[in-house]
Formats: C-alpha cells, structure tokens, sequence
C-alpha cells in the first residue's frame, strides 16, 4: 500500500509499505500507480460541471435529451445521476452483463441494459450508490464534447490539475494486484479493461497525484467556486428505504466535521485494488490511500482508518495540526 498526508497539495508524509508486485518481490513504492475505482467519480462530476460552465450542459435536463438514442426514464435529468438519486440500478450486478465481465461490454449494449431496467425509486425522491449513474455521465461527456471519455480528460481536467501520473489505461509501471485468481471464474487478482468500469471507476494514479487532486480541485483550478460547492453539497433526499439524509455530493461523501473541520471523502474498490482519499475543506489537509488489494472492511474500507490518522494530527500540535 502506499499513503500520502498533504496540505494544500504539499506532501507532508508519504510512505510505502509491501510489494508493488509478488512475484519479482519489487517493493512498493510511493510513486506506483494503482487503479482507483470509484475515486474516479469526483473527476468525472468535475468534467461534466465544466460543460455545465461551459453551456454545454444543462444539469436539469433529461439524460434522454443528451443520449436520445436510449430510452432512459424522461424524468431522470443529469443532476440525478451526479447525485446519485436517478433510481437506477447498478449495471455491475445485471445478470444479462456478466458474459462481457473479462471483456467489457460495448457501450451501446451497456447504456441498453440500464436503460431497460427497472428503476428503484421514482427519480429524484432518494440516494441510492450506483456505478450506473457516473457510466452514463461519462456517455454524456462523450456526446457533448464529441470526444471519447478519455481523450476529454487528457485535454481539459488533467493538465489544469497538474496529473502527471494520472491515467485511462492502465500505466506499464503499475503496482500489480495482490490476490491471484484461486478458482476458476474468478476475477481475484485480475486486471479487467478500463470499458468495465468506464467512467465509473476506471483511472489509475498514485497518491502524489492524488494529493494534487485534492489541491487543486479545492482551489478552483478545475471548476469554479459555485461548482465546487455543488459537488459536497447532497440534495435534500433521504437513502433508499431509509429516512437518514443522504450525505452524498456529487463524487464527494460529506461527514460529520471531523476534529472540527469539514470533512469529504470518497473510495474506490475495483477486482484488485482498494483506494481513499479524504479531505479537510477548510485547511486542505488530505489523506489518501491505495492498495494492491481488495480490502474487505465493516464499512467503507480505510473510512475509519483515516479518522483515526486525521483525528492524530489534528491533536498533536507537533504535526503542525490540521
């Protein structure tokens, strides 16, 4: 695993612990990239919200009016999917995908199934976590801007955040996954094509970059001030069959102030891989962590973990605090 402590994007303490690959035994290092799964979701909110800037994207329309091609429920607008309370179900657990599971499923086919689906909820009444909502995003990136998901990326969120190590496809200097694949159909250890996951969950990074992230996502460099708010601001729904609130932005989790500070969050958990990363909004203190392997945890994985590392800081003014 590697972990990075920054303020303002400036590494405070970085460290890696293990084996970037067993076989060879190559340590791990800081720099190494790994798959970050559904951390992706802040950077595709952040896309998106620069069309929105841009007047290429109205968050109140339809997904229908953007992807006329799939007959998306006429309720469900782009908001919704940012918020995640469009009612969609999650298109990783449809049955009628799992043959494309090694392979990634063509779009079209994708965006079909979800389409088709039976919605959850009525749209925009509730929270409910699907991977269905940022693959559609993606989708709308692409048809907006007539260039492929990744390709937008490269031009226009990359260079203005600083990522330098920060990619679509899967970099030749990757840590390698831990777990290995035991039984046969088992997708333990396997490194699935960036189509799978897509917008959803698909980049790789390492935790430098991550730490620029957070910095310069904070700062505004990516998206305006008014847009950033948006995104660690949930709507006014409650979870699915629950009356609790629901605490999700837009790629962003929001948390009870941690050691007084407004706290965010997100992770991200792909077939071989496990990442967090988190941050105070008020002093641009962050924590995040990647992992070569799928940490199974009561509840999101590293959340607590990461509590206890900020609380710490925050209380030993040795460190410098918060």
């Amino acid at each position: 695993m590697t972990v990075a402590v920054a303020r303002n994007g400036v590494i405070l303490y970085s460290q890696a612990y293990g084996y970037a690959d067993l076989d060879t035994c190559r340590p791990m290092k800081v720099s190494d990239p790994m798959q970050i799964g559904s951390i992706t979701k802040q950077v595709t909110a952040s896309a998106v919200l620069q069309l929105e800037e841009a007047g290429q994207i109205d968050l109140d329309h339809t997904v229908e009016s953007y992807l006329p091609a799939y007959a998306f429920d006429s309720r469900i607008t782009v908001r919704m999917l940012l918020n995640q309370a469009s009612g969609l179900a999650d298109y990783l657990e449809f049955a009628s995908l799992q043959q494309y599971a090694l392979t990634g499923a063509p779009q079209s086919v994708a965006l079909d199934a979800m389409a088709a689906a039976s919605l959850l909820f009525t749209p925009g009444t509730a929270f409910s976590y699907s991977n269905s909502n940022y693959y559609i995003l993606g989708s709308i990136v692409e048809a907006v801007s007539s260039q492929a998901y990744e390709d937008y990326l490269v031009a226009n969120v990359f260079p203005v955040a600083g990522l330098s190590h920060t990619t679509y496809l899967q970099p030749s200097d990757a840590a390698s996954p831990y777990g290995s694949q035991q039984a046969v159909g088992s997708l333990a250890g396997a490194i699935l094509p960036p189509s799978v996951y897509f917008s959803a969950g698909a980049l790789w990074s390492n935790v430098e970059d991550l730490a620029t992230w957070n910095d310069a996502w904070l700062s505004g460099e990516v998206i305006s001030q008014e847009s950033i708010d948006l995104m660690r601001t949930p709507p006014a729904v409650p979870y699915f069959q629950s009356s609790t609130p629901s605490d999700y932005g837009m790629g962003w989790v929001t948390h009870a102030p941690l050691s007084g500070h407004p706290f965010i969050w997100h992770n991200g958990q792909t077939t071989s891989y496990t990442a967090f990363n988190g941050l105070l909004t008020d002093t641009g203190l962050s924590l995040t962590i990647l992992t070569n392997y799928t940490v199974a945890e009561n509840g999101p994985p590293f959340l607590d973990f990461a509590e206890q590392v900020i609380g710490t800081i925050c209380s030993t003014p040795a460190s410098g605090g918060c």
